[in-house]
């Protein structure tokens, strides 16, 4: 747990200038991009010593000043947001895409940069071990906004735990079917700044596309102005919330990342053994076809 929150605090002192630049006329909560002791309770009791979904109010004793905190976040973000921005969301995205990167690269010495977009559909994302193979690709989304109503329109679930949305749309069905081609595994990291619960958090693909499967669409979100351009809809309402008690912390990602090279030499193994399979099934065809 403790390299958990050291490894999120390192990052955000890493990104903290180029954080304030790119906010510096936002109006931000007044907890955000902030860790401190109430960060690390939360830390601690909403999600690393939490194993059953629990009602937020259990933990006001548990945690002091939480009561405040989420009175404060309730403020904020209950005020109505009647426009949707969808360039200005995929900006800021790829500006904690960037900042994650840099993190891992002039930080931890994890080799990962931006994926070749000329491959459409692809995670966006991707990490390669010291002989340049590519061994792992990631997907970043970055949340500040609790989805407070949550308890309301999924019962048992709650704010800390179940605001990791991720879109249900055409993009992830197409990336679903490259994702499950691929050799090497495929994460989504969530990078989380709630006023609570801070911290990064990690899925495996194949878990998220089972969870897909099982639940179909969490949600469906009310149309906002900003979510067409031109007549055409161009923002996804459609969402599924994944369950935050069930993914695995930063130290855990840090560590498969700086060790995928173990991994590089299997999944090598792998495509050559498919190669030679495939190689192997054409040249019993050809047989084939010159004895028939």
């Amino acid at each position: 747990m403790e390299e958990s929150i050291h490894l999120y605090k390192e990052l955000l002192e890493f990104c903290r200038p180029r954080i304030l630049e790119f906010f510096k006329n936002v109006n931000l909560q007044e907890r955000q991009f902030i860790i401190d002791r109430t960060s690390e309770l939360c830390y601690e009791h909403l999600y690393f010593k939490n194993y059953n979904i629990q009602e937020r109010q259990q933990f006001f004793g548990l945690i002091p000043h939480l009561k405040k905190v989420c009175s404060g976040c309730y403020k904020y973000y209950m005020n109505p947001r009647n426009k949707s921005n969808k360039k200005m969301d995929v900006i800021l995205g790829q500006q904690f895409e960037y900042l994650l990167i840099d993190f891992f690269k002039d930080k931890k010495g994890i080799i990962s940069e931006k994926a070749d977009k000329s491959y459409k559909n692809y995670p966006d994302n991707l990490v390669r071990d010291s002989s340049n193979q590519i061994v792992c690709y990631y997907e970043v989304k970055f949340l500040t906004a609790p989805f407070l109503l949550t308890y309301k329109v999924r019962p048992g679930r709650e704010c800390y735990e179940g605001s990791t949305t991720l879109d249900i749309a055409k993009k992830i069905k197409a990336q679903r079917e490259i994702v499950e081609m691929l050799d090497e595994p495929t994460y989504y990291v969530y990078w989380l700044d709630y006023p609570c619960l801070k911290g990064i958090f990690y899925w495996e693909a194949t878990k998220v596309y089972q969870y897909i499967d099982k639940v179909k669409i969490e949600w469906d979100r009310k149309e906002r102005t900003g979510d067409f351009k031109n007549n055409k809809k161009i923002s996804v309402t459609k969402k599924v919330y994944l369950p935050l008690l069930e993914m695995h912390p930063f130290s855990s990602l840090v560590w498969i990342f700086k060790n995928q090279e173990i991994r590089a030499s299997e999944i090598i193994d792998k495509r050559k053994k498919t190669r030679l399979q495939h190689k192997q099934k054409k040249s019993v065809q050809k047989g084939l076809n010159r004895f028939f």
